[in-house]
């Protein structure tokens, strides 16, 4: 049986609402680095493996449990934010900027659109999850931790009780209207098991590590 936990990264300057340039340097901020070091002390037993993605708040999320656990190998996968915005259009703005354009984006539900440069279509980030879940499970470790973003576990929850592969404009509105509404707070963990060749959520505990 494998273990594979889905753990969200910690507070970053973007969550807190600052503005932003790239998506992939965006910095955790100090409540988030504080929440990582929380983490780590609760992860008692050994990891086998730990897998982040090529943004920094994974990396320096995960950092406090690379130093408690040294000799566990460290991968980076593309399980990266799903960037469904151009991030050359949202230099400096904030969430709060950004809203009519999600909105106007999820109203568009269309699979494969993509928003302008840097975008990445629903179709292909969706399948770049379902890859990595794929990934995990020809894995020999029976205990993984990744560190990853709040729509990567959304994604991971919704092929997990679905099991469907299907990636059209119904599966984006099933996201939109049920997976999105999800609150997956910052260094929550997304529990699951691997036996038998089926998936099963072991413990959906989408909290902050600080309220549990």
């Amino acid at each position: 049986m494998k273990v594979v936990w889905f753990i969200r990264h910690g507070e970053s300057s973007a969550n807190a609402g600052l503005p932003t340039t790239d998506p992939g340097t965006i910095p955790l901020t100090s409540k988030g680095k504080s929440q990582a070091e929380a983490l780590a002390k609760t992860i008692d037993k050994r990891p086998e493996l730990i897998v982040v993605t090529p943004y920094l708040r994974t990396q320096q999320t995960a950092e406090p449990t690379t130093v408690k656990f040294p000799d566990v190998p460290i991968e980076v996968w593309p399980l990266q934010e799903y960037d469904f915005l151009s991030p050359a259009q949202c230099i400096g703005t904030s969430v709060e900027d950004r809203k009519p354009w999600v909105r106007d984006y999820w109203n568009k539900s269309e699979a494969t659109y993509v928003h302008g440069t840097g975008a990445e279509s629903f179709i292909d980030f969706k399948g770049r999850v379902i890859n990595g879940i794929k990934r995990l499970q020809n894995r020999s470790e029976n205990f993984i931790l990744v560190f990853v973003h709040g729509h990567v576990i959304r994604a991971t929850c919704q092929y997990i009780q679905t099991s469907n592969e299907n990636i059209d404009n119904q599966s984006m509105r099933y996201f939109r209207d049920k997976m999105s509404k999800l609150s997956v707070e910052n260094t929550a963990i997304f529990k699951c098991e691997y036996d038998d060749n089926k998936w099963t959520v072991i413990n959906p505990n989408l909290q902050s590590i600080e309220k549990t």
